[in-house]
Formats: structure tokens, sequence, C-alpha cells
């Protein structure tokens, strides 16, 4: 079957795993006991060694407002350049994770100790334990949505289902 992209868009993050980054749209929360996120990351990509030998990493969140220099990151290797230099991005520590940075503008961060499943593929799959998470509410407000290739776009709408209340049945 050919790879087709009908289930976009989808919510692209940023990844950061020591002192380098990558925009990720490939995620998705898995468990809430224990919170846990699964993602893929693509064989060919420095991320995937930093993965490896540090076993943990980032998901963060930013603003549409962010979106150039995130998807720049895309197109820049951390094997050859530091992003964080090339694109003026000002980075802090992670809270609980050892070598990891992360870009100091995000809006909200959960922090992962990551494990590698053995499945075939372009891309590898993990599995990130959060270790911790913070945020602010903004984060959710205009999200970066990735809708393939180089297409962008953020919410511009919104609306809450709001289910009517059961009706009693009357007792004759």
């Amino acid at each position: 079957m050919q790879y087709t992209s009908w289930f976009y868009p989808m919510h692209l993050a940023l990844l950061a795993v020591g002192e380098n980054f990558i925009p990720i749209a490939w995620w998705t929360p898995i468990s809430k006991t224990p919170f846990r996120f699964l993602f893929a990351v693509d064989k060919n990509n420095y991320t995937l060694a930093l993965l490896r030998e540090k076993g943990e990493a980032a998901l963060c969140f930013l603003a549409w407002e962010e979106r150039a220099w995130i998807v720049q990151a895309g197109y820049l290797s951390g094997r050859q350049v530091s992003k964080s230099q090339q694109l003026g991005i000002s980075l802090r520590p992670a809270r609980h994770l050892a070598t990891t940075k992360l870009p100091e503008r995000s809006l909200a961060v959960f922090e992962l100790r990551v494990h590698e499943l053995p499945l075939d593929g372009d891309h590898v799959v993990f599995t990130g334990d959060v270790i911790h998470a913070e945020g602010e509410a903004e984060a959710k407000e205009r999200p970066i949505l990735f809708l393939g290739f180089r297409d962008f776009a953020t919410l511009g709408e919104r609306w809450r289902f709001e289910p009517r209340p059961k009706r009693r049945k009357k007792i004759p």
C-alpha cells in the first residue's frame, strides 16, 4: 500500500534531545497511567542517534507565531550546526532530564524517559514515559497544525459539544 496523508492535520511539536531539536508531527498520547507518549523518528535523522545515546527527550509545544523557526529547524542538521545558535533560539535546561535543553518560549513541555520499540519501517518508534509536565493554558489556543508537505494552519473556529440533559421518565 502506498503512503497517503489523508489523516492530516496533525499537531506539530518540537522534540528536544540534548541541545538538538526537530519538528515532529508523528506523536500521540497512548496512556494516562502511566502517562506515556508514542512517537516516530526517521531512521536518517541525527535525533535518532541522540535518543539512543541519551534515553531522554522533551516534547515541546510552541505558539503559532513561532512556526517559521520551528519548521526551519527541520531543514537543518544537528550533526552540522547548532540549531539554537543558527536560528537565534535561547535554550534552558530541562527540569528533570540530565542533558536536554528546551526552547525558552515553549508553552508546554513533557519531559520523557524514552524506550525504543522493535518495529520495522522507515521510522523508529519510541515510547516516552512522562516524568515531568509543565504548561500554560495558552498552549492550546494557537497550535501549529501540520497539513502535510510544507503547509501549516492554526485554529480559526471553536465549538464545544454540550450534551442535552437526560430526560426523566414520567412515572404513571
